[in-house]
Protein backbone atom coordinates (compact mmCIF):
# COMPACT_ATOMS: atom_id res chain seq x y z
CA UNK A 1 0.00 0.00 0.00
CA UNK A 2 1.24 3.50 -0.77
CA UNK A 3 1.49 6.09 1.96
CA UNK A 4 -1.97 7.61 2.56
CA UNK A 5 -0.65 11.18 2.95
CA UNK A 6 1.31 10.97 -0.27
CA UNK A 7 -1.74 9.83 -2.16
CA UNK A 8 -3.90 12.46 -0.51
CA UNK A 9 -1.49 15.30 -1.36
CA UNK A 10 -1.08 14.06 -4.87
CA UNK A 11 -4.81 13.90 -5.35
CA UNK A 12 -5.41 17.46 -4.14
CA UNK A 13 -2.67 19.00 -6.23
CA UNK A 14 -3.40 17.18 -9.41
CA UNK A 15 -7.07 16.34 -9.26
CA UNK A 16 -7.93 18.59 -12.18
CA UNK A 17 -5.43 16.77 -14.41
CA UNK A 18 -6.73 13.31 -13.55
CA UNK A 19 -9.47 12.07 -15.83
CA UNK A 20 -12.51 10.29 -14.43
CA UNK A 21 -11.17 6.85 -15.16
CA UNK A 22 -7.92 7.46 -13.30
CA UNK A 23 -9.76 9.05 -10.35
CA UNK A 24 -11.90 5.96 -9.98
CA UNK A 25 -8.83 3.73 -10.24
CA UNK A 26 -7.04 5.79 -7.59
CA UNK A 27 -9.96 5.45 -5.16
CA UNK A 28 -10.18 1.77 -5.86
CA UNK A 29 -6.49 1.20 -5.14
CA UNK A 30 -6.64 3.40 -2.06
CA UNK A 31 -9.13 1.17 -0.32
CA UNK A 32 -8.32 -2.19 -1.90
CA UNK A 33 -4.95 -3.88 -1.52
CA UNK A 34 -5.45 -6.20 -4.45
CA UNK A 35 -7.94 -6.97 -7.12
CA UNK A 36 -8.73 -10.47 -8.30
CA UNK A 37 -10.77 -12.21 -11.01
CA UNK A 38 -13.36 -10.06 -12.72
CA UNK A 39 -13.14 -7.34 -10.05
CA UNK A 40 -16.54 -8.30 -8.70
CA UNK A 41 -17.34 -7.76 -5.03
CA UNK A 42 -15.69 -10.48 -2.96
CA UNK A 43 -18.02 -12.30 -0.58
CA UNK A 44 -16.93 -14.01 2.61
CA UNK A 45 -15.30 -17.43 2.44
CA UNK A 46 -18.05 -18.91 4.61
CA UNK A 47 -20.57 -18.25 1.83
CA UNK A 48 -18.42 -20.27 -0.55
CA UNK A 49 -19.03 -23.29 1.67
CA UNK A 50 -22.82 -22.96 1.57
CA UNK A 51 -24.73 -24.68 -1.25
CA UNK A 52 -27.75 -22.92 -2.80
CA UNK A 53 -30.69 -23.16 -0.42
CA UNK A 54 -32.74 -26.17 -1.49
CA UNK A 55 -36.15 -24.53 -1.43
CA UNK A 56 -34.92 -21.42 -3.21
CA UNK A 57 -33.64 -23.74 -5.94
CA UNK A 58 -37.06 -25.42 -6.12
CA UNK A 59 -38.70 -22.01 -6.58
CA UNK A 60 -36.24 -21.24 -9.38
CA UNK A 61 -36.96 -24.51 -11.20
CA UNK A 62 -40.71 -23.94 -10.92
CA UNK A 63 -40.31 -20.46 -12.42
CA UNK A 64 -38.24 -21.86 -15.30
CA UNK A 65 -40.81 -24.56 -16.06
CA UNK A 66 -43.68 -22.05 -15.97
CA UNK A 67 -41.75 -19.76 -18.32
CA UNK A 68 -41.72 -22.63 -20.82
CA UNK A 69 -45.51 -22.76 -20.61
CA UNK A 70 -45.84 -25.88 -18.44
CA UNK A 71 -48.61 -26.32 -15.89
CA UNK A 72 -46.77 -27.29 -12.71
CA UNK A 73 -48.00 -29.37 -9.79
CA UNK A 74 -45.71 -28.52 -6.90
CA UNK A 75 -45.29 -31.12 -4.17
CA UNK A 76 -41.95 -29.64 -3.20
CA UNK A 77 -42.24 -27.17 -0.32
CA UNK A 78 -43.90 -27.74 3.05
CA UNK A 79 -46.11 -24.66 2.87
CA UNK A 80 -49.77 -25.28 3.80
CA UNK A 81 -52.15 -24.44 0.96
CA UNK A 82 -55.20 -23.63 3.09
CA UNK A 83 -55.81 -20.32 4.94
CA UNK A 84 -54.81 -19.54 8.48
CA UNK A 85 -57.45 -20.40 11.09
CA UNK A 86 -60.13 -17.64 10.88
CA UNK A 87 -60.12 -16.82 14.60
CA UNK A 88 -56.37 -16.11 14.37
CA UNK A 89 -56.86 -13.75 11.42
CA UNK A 90 -59.65 -11.93 13.29
CA UNK A 91 -57.42 -11.54 16.36
CA UNK A 92 -54.72 -10.06 14.12
CA UNK A 93 -57.16 -7.49 12.74
CA UNK A 94 -58.04 -6.38 16.27
CA UNK A 95 -54.40 -6.27 17.34
CA UNK A 96 -53.33 -4.16 14.35
CA UNK A 97 -56.03 -1.60 15.14
CA UNK A 98 -54.55 -1.13 18.61
CA UNK A 99 -51.93 1.68 18.52
CA UNK A 100 -50.24 0.19 21.62
CA UNK A 101 -48.99 -2.65 19.41
CA UNK A 102 -47.16 -0.37 16.98
CA UNK A 103 -44.00 0.25 19.00
CA UNK A 104 -40.99 -1.99 19.59
CA UNK A 105 -41.88 -5.27 21.29
CA UNK A 106 -39.96 -6.67 24.28
CA UNK A 107 -36.91 -8.52 23.04
CA UNK A 108 -37.90 -11.77 24.72
CA UNK A 109 -41.57 -11.54 23.73
CA UNK A 110 -44.55 -9.96 25.44
CA UNK A 111 -45.39 -11.16 28.93
CA UNK A 112 -48.79 -12.36 27.67
CA UNK A 113 -47.26 -14.42 24.86
CA UNK A 114 -44.64 -16.01 27.09
CA UNK A 115 -47.24 -16.91 29.73
CA UNK A 116 -49.64 -18.29 27.10
CA UNK A 117 -46.82 -20.38 25.62
CA UNK A 118 -45.93 -21.77 29.05
CA UNK A 119 -49.61 -22.57 29.66
CA UNK A 120 -49.74 -24.40 26.33
CA UNK A 121 -46.63 -26.46 27.21
CA UNK A 122 -48.23 -27.37 30.55
CA UNK A 123 -51.51 -28.36 28.92
CA UNK A 124 -49.93 -30.23 25.98
CA UNK A 125 -46.98 -32.00 27.65
CA UNK A 126 -47.34 -31.48 31.38
CA UNK A 127 -44.09 -29.47 31.37
CA UNK A 128 -43.76 -26.61 33.91
CA UNK A 129 -41.81 -23.57 32.70
CA UNK A 130 -40.90 -20.16 34.08
CA UNK A 131 -42.12 -17.55 31.55
CA UNK A 132 -39.39 -15.10 32.63
CA UNK A 133 -36.36 -17.39 32.37
CA UNK A 134 -37.30 -20.47 30.35
CA UNK A 135 -39.38 -19.02 27.51
CA UNK A 136 -38.31 -16.88 24.55
CA UNK A 137 -40.40 -15.68 21.59
CA UNK A 138 -38.86 -16.12 18.16
CA UNK A 139 -39.45 -14.94 14.61
CA UNK A 140 -40.38 -18.42 13.49
CA UNK A 141 -38.26 -21.40 14.54
CA UNK A 142 -35.90 -21.13 11.54
CA UNK A 143 -34.57 -17.84 12.87
CA UNK A 144 -34.00 -19.21 16.36
CA UNK A 145 -32.43 -22.43 15.07
CA UNK A 146 -29.93 -20.48 12.98
CA UNK A 147 -29.00 -18.18 15.89
CA UNK A 148 -28.49 -20.84 18.58
CA UNK A 149 -25.28 -21.90 16.82
CA UNK A 150 -23.78 -18.42 17.32
CA UNK A 151 -24.55 -18.66 21.02
CA UNK A 152 -22.63 -21.91 21.59
CA UNK A 153 -20.37 -22.82 18.66
CA UNK A 154 -16.79 -21.60 18.29
CA UNK A 155 -14.13 -22.29 15.69
CA UNK A 156 -13.13 -25.95 15.88
CA UNK A 157 -16.30 -27.10 17.65
CA UNK A 158 -18.48 -29.89 16.29
CA UNK A 159 -22.25 -30.03 16.03
CA UNK A 160 -24.20 -33.27 15.72
CA UNK A 161 -26.81 -32.92 13.00
CA UNK A 162 -29.17 -35.44 11.39
CA UNK A 163 -28.51 -36.56 7.81
CA UNK A 164 -30.86 -36.26 6.00
CA UNK A 165 -32.10 -33.20 7.85
CA UNK A 166 -33.29 -29.61 7.66
CA UNK A 167 -30.48 -27.82 5.74
CA UNK A 168 -30.28 -24.97 8.27
CA UNK A 169 -28.70 -27.24 10.92
CA UNK A 170 -25.59 -27.86 8.82
CA UNK A 171 -25.39 -24.44 7.17
CA UNK A 172 -25.77 -22.49 10.42
CA UNK A 173 -22.93 -24.57 11.90
CA UNK A 174 -20.69 -23.44 9.05
CA UNK A 175 -21.76 -19.81 9.47
CA UNK A 176 -20.76 -20.01 13.13
CA UNK A 177 -17.34 -21.44 12.27
CA UNK A 178 -18.05 -24.96 13.48
CA UNK A 179 -17.90 -28.35 11.81
CA UNK A 180 -21.13 -30.31 11.29
CA UNK A 181 -20.88 -34.03 12.03
CA UNK A 182 -23.58 -36.01 10.30
CA UNK A 183 -25.66 -38.53 12.22
CA UNK A 184 -27.01 -40.87 9.50
CA UNK A 185 -30.76 -41.55 9.58
CA UNK A 186 -31.19 -45.00 8.05
CA UNK A 187 -34.38 -46.84 7.17
CA UNK A 188 -33.23 -49.97 9.01
CA UNK A 189 -33.04 -47.93 12.24
CA UNK A 190 -36.42 -46.23 11.81
CA UNK A 191 -34.61 -43.06 10.64
CA UNK A 192 -33.28 -42.52 14.18
CA UNK A 193 -29.61 -41.68 14.79
CA UNK A 194 -27.34 -44.25 16.41
CA UNK A 195 -25.63 -42.43 19.28
CA UNK A 196 -23.21 -45.34 19.81
CA UNK A 197 -21.82 -44.75 16.31
CA UNK A 198 -20.62 -41.23 17.17
CA UNK A 199 -16.84 -41.30 17.79
CA UNK A 200 -15.94 -40.29 21.33
CA UNK A 201 -13.40 -37.72 20.10
CA UNK A 202 -16.21 -36.04 18.13
CA UNK A 203 -18.66 -36.21 21.03
CA UNK A 204 -16.13 -34.54 23.37
CA UNK A 205 -15.74 -31.61 20.94
CA UNK A 206 -19.47 -31.24 20.20
CA UNK A 207 -21.47 -28.30 21.52
CA UNK A 208 -24.92 -28.96 20.05
CA UNK A 209 -27.03 -31.90 18.96
CA UNK A 210 -30.12 -31.32 16.82
CA UNK A 211 -33.05 -33.73 16.74
CA UNK A 212 -36.27 -33.27 14.78
CA UNK A 213 -39.21 -35.57 15.54
CA UNK A 214 -41.70 -35.78 13.96
CA UNK A 215 -39.05 -35.64 11.27
CA UNK A 216 -38.52 -33.60 8.16
CA UNK A 217 -37.89 -35.03 5.57
CA UNK A 218 -38.43 -38.70 6.54
CA UNK A 219 -41.72 -38.33 8.49
CA UNK A 220 -40.25 -40.65 11.17
CA UNK A 221 -41.36 -40.36 14.80
CA UNK A 222 -39.61 -40.91 18.13
CA UNK A 223 -40.79 -42.02 21.56
CA UNK A 224 -39.78 -40.90 25.06
CA UNK A 225 -37.40 -43.84 25.40
CA UNK A 226 -35.39 -42.53 22.46
CA UNK A 227 -35.37 -39.02 23.91
CA UNK A 228 -34.08 -40.42 27.22
CA UNK A 229 -31.14 -41.98 25.37
CA UNK A 230 -30.48 -38.62 23.74
CA UNK A 231 -30.62 -36.80 27.09
CA UNK A 232 -28.24 -39.30 28.71
CA UNK A 233 -25.78 -38.97 25.83
CA UNK A 234 -25.83 -35.17 25.89
CA UNK A 235 -25.43 -34.98 29.67
CA UNK A 236 -22.45 -37.35 29.49
CA UNK A 237 -20.61 -35.13 26.98
CA UNK A 238 -21.94 -31.72 28.09
CA UNK A 239 -23.84 -31.14 24.83
CA UNK A 240 -26.85 -28.87 24.43
CA UNK A 241 -29.71 -30.97 23.05
CA UNK A 242 -31.87 -28.98 20.62
CA UNK A 243 -35.25 -30.50 19.77
CA UNK A 244 -36.99 -29.07 16.69
CA UNK A 245 -40.72 -29.67 17.16
CA UNK A 246 -42.11 -27.85 14.13
CA UNK A 247 -44.44 -30.79 13.36
CA UNK A 248 -45.46 -31.72 16.89
CA UNK A 249 -49.18 -31.19 16.27
CA UNK A 250 -49.33 -32.72 12.79
CA UNK A 251 -50.02 -36.34 13.83
CA UNK A 252 -52.49 -39.08 12.93
CA UNK A 253 -54.34 -42.17 14.14
CA UNK A 254 -54.09 -41.39 17.85
CA UNK A 255 -50.34 -40.79 17.85
CA UNK A 256 -49.18 -37.82 19.98
CA UNK A 257 -45.63 -36.57 19.68
CA UNK A 258 -43.80 -36.38 23.03
CA UNK A 259 -41.58 -33.52 24.18
CA UNK A 260 -37.96 -34.14 25.14
CA UNK A 261 -38.62 -31.90 28.16
CA UNK A 262 -40.90 -34.63 29.55
CA UNK A 263 -37.77 -36.73 30.19
CA UNK A 264 -36.41 -36.52 33.73
CA UNK A 265 -33.27 -34.38 33.80
CA UNK A 266 -33.84 -32.97 30.30
CA UNK A 267 -34.16 -29.42 31.62
CA UNK A 268 -30.44 -29.61 32.54
CA UNK A 269 -29.32 -29.97 28.94
CA UNK A 270 -32.18 -29.45 26.48
CA UNK A 271 -34.23 -26.78 24.74
CA UNK A 272 -37.12 -27.10 22.30
CA UNK A 273 -38.08 -25.02 19.28
CA UNK A 274 -41.75 -24.62 18.44
CA UNK A 275 -43.37 -22.97 15.47
CA UNK A 276 -46.91 -21.87 14.68
CA UNK A 277 -46.21 -22.38 10.98
CA UNK A 278 -47.46 -25.91 10.38
CA UNK A 279 -49.79 -26.41 13.34
CA UNK A 280 -51.98 -23.40 12.59
CA UNK A 281 -51.23 -22.70 8.89
CA UNK A 282 -49.15 -19.64 9.81
CA UNK A 283 -45.98 -20.11 7.75
CA UNK A 284 -45.79 -16.48 6.64
CA UNK A 285 -46.50 -15.02 10.07
CA UNK A 286 -43.09 -15.98 11.48
CA UNK A 287 -43.76 -16.65 15.13
CA UNK A 288 -42.94 -19.38 17.62
CA UNK A 289 -40.95 -19.91 20.79
CA UNK A 290 -37.91 -21.58 22.36
CA UNK A 291 -38.13 -23.06 25.82
CA UNK A 292 -36.23 -25.21 28.30
CA UNK A 293 -32.79 -24.84 29.87
CA UNK A 294 -32.42 -21.38 31.41
CA UNK A 295 -28.78 -20.86 30.43
CA UNK A 296 -29.44 -21.78 26.80
CA UNK A 297 -32.55 -19.59 26.58
CA UNK A 298 -30.60 -16.66 28.03
CA UNK A 299 -27.67 -17.19 25.65
CA UNK A 300 -29.95 -17.30 22.62
CA UNK A 301 -31.71 -14.18 23.89
CA UNK A 302 -28.37 -12.35 24.04
CA UNK A 303 -27.69 -13.17 20.39
CA UNK A 304 -31.18 -12.08 19.36
CA UNK A 305 -30.99 -8.85 21.36
CA UNK A 306 -28.04 -7.83 19.20
CA UNK A 307 -29.51 -8.96 15.87
CA UNK A 308 -33.27 -8.43 15.78
CA UNK A 309 -35.90 -6.33 17.51
CA UNK A 310 -38.38 -9.04 18.33
CA UNK A 311 -41.72 -10.15 16.90
CA UNK A 312 -44.42 -7.62 16.06
CA UNK A 313 -46.73 -7.46 19.10
CA UNK A 314 -49.86 -7.84 16.96
CA UNK A 315 -48.53 -11.16 15.64
CA UNK A 316 -47.89 -12.34 19.18
CA UNK A 317 -51.50 -11.56 20.09
CA UNK A 318 -52.69 -13.55 17.09
CA UNK A 319 -50.39 -16.40 18.10
CA UNK A 320 -51.99 -16.46 21.56
CA UNK A 321 -55.37 -16.84 19.89
CA UNK A 322 -54.01 -19.86 18.00
CA UNK A 323 -53.44 -21.63 21.33
CA UNK A 324 -57.11 -21.10 22.11
CA UNK A 325 -58.35 -22.39 18.76
CA UNK A 326 -60.95 -25.17 19.15
CA UNK A 327 -59.37 -28.60 19.14
CA UNK A 328 -61.65 -29.66 16.30
CA UNK A 329 -60.04 -27.05 14.01
CA UNK A 330 -56.62 -28.62 14.49
CA UNK A 331 -58.13 -32.07 14.08
CA UNK A 332 -59.84 -30.92 10.88
CA UNK A 333 -56.49 -29.84 9.44
CA UNK A 334 -54.90 -33.15 10.38
CA UNK A 335 -57.78 -35.09 8.87
CA UNK A 336 -57.29 -33.19 5.63
CA UNK A 337 -53.60 -34.13 5.51
CA UNK A 338 -54.40 -37.70 6.50
CA UNK A 339 -56.80 -38.01 3.55
CA UNK A 340 -54.20 -36.62 1.17
CA UNK A 341 -51.58 -38.95 2.64
CA UNK A 342 -53.71 -42.03 2.20
CA UNK A 343 -54.61 -41.11 -1.39
CA UNK A 344 -50.95 -40.56 -2.25
CA UNK A 345 -49.75 -43.70 -0.43
CA UNK A 346 -52.31 -45.90 -2.16
CA UNK A 347 -51.60 -44.35 -5.55
CA UNK A 348 -47.85 -44.82 -5.19
CA UNK A 349 -48.29 -48.45 -4.20
CA UNK A 350 -50.26 -48.93 -7.41
CA UNK A 351 -47.31 -47.40 -9.29
CA UNK A 352 -44.88 -49.91 -7.83
CA UNK A 353 -43.49 -48.10 -4.78
CA UNK A 354 -43.22 -49.75 -1.38
CA UNK A 355 -44.78 -47.17 0.92
CA UNK A 356 -44.83 -47.43 4.69
CA UNK A 357 -47.74 -45.50 6.28
CA UNK A 358 -46.58 -42.50 8.31
CA UNK A 359 -47.86 -41.25 11.67
CA UNK A 360 -46.93 -37.59 11.40
CA UNK A 361 -46.03 -34.56 9.22
CA UNK A 362 -47.36 -33.98 5.73
CA UNK A 363 -44.36 -35.60 3.99
CA UNK A 364 -43.65 -38.91 2.32
CA UNK A 365 -40.05 -40.10 2.01
CA UNK A 366 -39.58 -42.52 -0.87
CA UNK A 367 -36.76 -44.34 -2.69
CA UNK A 368 -36.10 -43.37 -6.29
CA UNK A 369 -36.35 -46.11 -8.95
CA UNK A 370 -33.28 -48.31 -9.31
CA UNK A 371 -30.71 -46.86 -11.68
CA UNK A 372 -31.49 -43.23 -10.90
CA UNK A 373 -29.82 -40.78 -8.57
CA UNK A 374 -32.09 -38.49 -6.56
CA UNK A 375 -31.43 -35.50 -8.81
CA UNK A 376 -31.87 -37.51 -11.99
CA UNK A 377 -35.27 -38.78 -10.90
CA UNK A 378 -36.69 -35.45 -9.74
CA UNK A 379 -35.44 -33.91 -13.00
CA UNK A 380 -37.37 -36.56 -14.93
CA UNK A 381 -40.42 -35.83 -12.77
CA UNK A 382 -40.17 -32.13 -13.59
CA UNK A 383 -39.34 -32.41 -17.29
CA UNK A 384 -41.66 -35.28 -18.22
CA UNK A 385 -44.50 -35.09 -15.69
CA UNK A 386 -44.20 -31.40 -14.66
CA UNK A 387 -44.43 -32.48 -11.01
CA UNK A 388 -41.99 -30.83 -8.57
CA UNK A 389 -40.45 -32.85 -5.72
CA UNK A 390 -37.11 -32.19 -3.96
CA UNK A 391 -34.22 -34.67 -4.24
CA UNK A 392 -33.25 -36.53 -1.10
CA UNK A 393 -29.59 -35.48 -1.30
CA UNK A 394 -30.73 -31.86 -0.89
CA UNK A 395 -31.17 -32.78 2.78
CA UNK A 396 -27.74 -34.36 3.12
CA UNK A 397 -25.46 -37.07 1.79
CA UNK A 398 -27.53 -39.84 3.40
CA UNK A 399 -30.62 -38.62 1.59
CA UNK A 400 -29.22 -39.84 -1.71
CA UNK A 401 -31.49 -42.44 -3.28
CA UNK A 402 -34.68 -40.83 -1.93
CA UNK A 403 -37.09 -38.03 -2.76
CA UNK A 404 -39.68 -36.19 -0.66
CA UNK A 405 -43.32 -35.46 -1.38
CA UNK A 406 -45.10 -32.61 0.42
CA UNK A 407 -48.87 -33.12 0.69
CA UNK A 408 -49.61 -29.45 0.27
CA UNK A 409 -52.05 -29.65 -2.63
CA UNK A 410 -55.74 -30.64 -2.70
CA UNK A 411 -56.73 -34.29 -3.20
CA UNK A 412 -57.82 -33.53 -6.77
CA UNK A 413 -54.33 -32.25 -7.69
CA UNK A 414 -52.69 -35.21 -5.94
CA UNK A 415 -54.84 -37.57 -7.99
CA UNK A 416 -53.93 -35.65 -11.16
CA UNK A 417 -50.24 -35.85 -10.24
CA UNK A 418 -50.53 -39.60 -9.72
CA UNK A 419 -52.18 -39.96 -13.11
CA UNK A 420 -49.38 -38.04 -14.81
CA UNK A 421 -46.68 -39.92 -12.91
CA UNK A 422 -48.32 -43.21 -13.93
CA UNK A 423 -47.98 -42.17 -17.54
CA UNK A 424 -44.46 -40.78 -17.40
CA UNK A 425 -42.62 -41.68 -14.22
CA UNK A 426 -43.75 -45.01 -12.81
CA UNK A 427 -40.95 -47.32 -11.77
CA UNK A 428 -41.33 -49.27 -15.02
CA UNK A 429 -41.45 -46.20 -17.28
CA UNK A 430 -38.50 -44.52 -15.60
CA UNK A 431 -36.47 -47.71 -16.04
CA UNK A 432 -37.28 -47.61 -19.74
CA UNK A 433 -36.44 -43.93 -19.89
CA UNK A 434 -33.07 -44.59 -18.28
CA UNK A 435 -32.28 -47.20 -20.91
CA UNK A 436 -33.16 -44.75 -23.67
CA UNK A 437 -30.74 -42.08 -22.50
CA UNK A 438 -27.66 -41.71 -24.73
CA UNK A 439 -24.44 -42.90 -23.15
CA UNK A 440 -21.77 -40.30 -22.58
CA UNK A 441 -19.14 -40.25 -25.32
CA UNK A 442 -15.50 -39.68 -24.58
CA UNK A 443 -15.56 -36.82 -27.07
CA UNK A 444 -17.92 -34.67 -25.01
CA UNK A 445 -17.53 -36.18 -21.57
CA UNK A 446 -15.02 -33.53 -20.55
CA UNK A 447 -16.06 -30.77 -22.92
CA UNK A 448 -15.29 -28.09 -20.29
CA UNK A 449 -11.70 -29.29 -19.88
CA UNK A 450 -9.13 -26.52 -20.23
CA UNK A 451 -11.63 -23.67 -19.84
CA UNK A 452 -11.49 -21.21 -16.95
CA UNK A 453 -13.75 -21.84 -13.97
CA UNK A 454 -16.54 -19.29 -13.64
CA UNK A 455 -17.89 -18.23 -10.23
CA UNK A 456 -21.21 -19.80 -11.14
CA UNK A 457 -19.49 -23.10 -11.94
CA UNK A 458 -17.54 -23.00 -8.65
CA UNK A 459 -20.77 -22.46 -6.71
CA UNK A 460 -22.34 -25.43 -8.49
CA UNK A 461 -19.28 -27.54 -7.65
CA UNK A 462 -19.60 -26.60 -3.98
CA UNK A 463 -23.32 -27.37 -4.02
CA UNK A 464 -22.76 -30.82 -5.52
CA UNK A 465 -19.90 -31.45 -3.11
CA UNK A 466 -21.95 -30.45 -0.05
CA UNK A 467 -24.69 -32.85 -1.17
CA UNK A 468 -22.19 -35.69 -0.97
CA UNK A 469 -21.90 -36.47 -4.69
CA UNK A 470 -18.84 -38.48 -5.72
CA UNK A 471 -16.04 -36.91 -7.72
CA UNK A 472 -16.92 -39.17 -10.65
CA UNK A 473 -20.53 -38.01 -10.64
CA UNK A 474 -19.53 -34.34 -10.31
CA UNK A 475 -17.14 -34.71 -13.23
CA UNK A 476 -19.95 -36.05 -15.43
CA UNK A 477 -22.26 -33.21 -14.45
CA UNK A 478 -19.70 -30.42 -14.88
CA UNK A 479 -18.00 -32.12 -17.87
CA UNK A 480 -14.53 -31.85 -16.36
CA UNK A 481 -12.02 -34.55 -15.49
CA UNK A 482 -11.95 -36.08 -12.04
CA UNK A 483 -8.45 -34.64 -11.57
CA UNK A 484 -9.73 -31.13 -12.28
CA UNK A 485 -12.58 -31.62 -9.82
CA UNK A 486 -10.23 -32.81 -7.05
CA UNK A 487 -7.81 -29.97 -7.67
CA UNK A 488 -10.51 -27.31 -7.56
CA UNK A 489 -12.04 -28.76 -4.37
CA UNK A 490 -8.62 -28.68 -2.69
CA UNK A 491 -8.19 -25.02 -3.70
CA UNK A 492 -11.64 -24.22 -2.33
CA UNK A 493 -10.74 -25.87 0.99
CA UNK A 494 -13.15 -28.79 0.70
CA UNK A 495 -11.25 -32.02 1.49
CA UNK A 496 -14.13 -34.07 2.91
CA UNK A 497 -15.34 -35.95 -0.12
CA UNK A 498 -12.90 -35.31 -2.92
CA UNK A 499 -11.20 -38.71 -2.80
CA UNK A 500 -14.47 -40.58 -3.43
Amino acid sequence: MKDYDTIYDYSIENIKQINIYRAISLCYNLFTEKCTGDKSMRQSQRLDKIPPYLFAEIDRKIAEAKAKGHEIISLGIGDPDTPTIPSVVEAMHRAIDNPKNHDYPPYNGTADFRKASCDWMKKRFGVELNPDTQMLANIGSKEAIAHIFFAFVDEGDYTLVPDPGYPVYKNATIFAGGTPYSMPLKAENGFLPDFDAIPEEVAKKSKLMFLNYPNNPTAAVADKEFFKKAVDFCKKYDILLCSDMAYSEMTYDGYKAPSVLEVEGAMDCAIEFYSHSKSYNMTGWRVGFVCGNEQAVKALGTIKNNIDSGTFKAIQEAAIEAYNAPEEQIEKLNQMYKERKEVMEEGLRDLGWKVEPSKATFYLWLPVPEGFTSEEFVTVMLEKAHVVVPPGNGYGKCGEGFFRIALTRPVEEIQEALKIVLEHCSIESTAEYLKSLPRNKKADRYSRAGTAWSQKEERELLRLHQQGNSVKRISLILKRSTGAIKSKLRKLGCPLYYEK
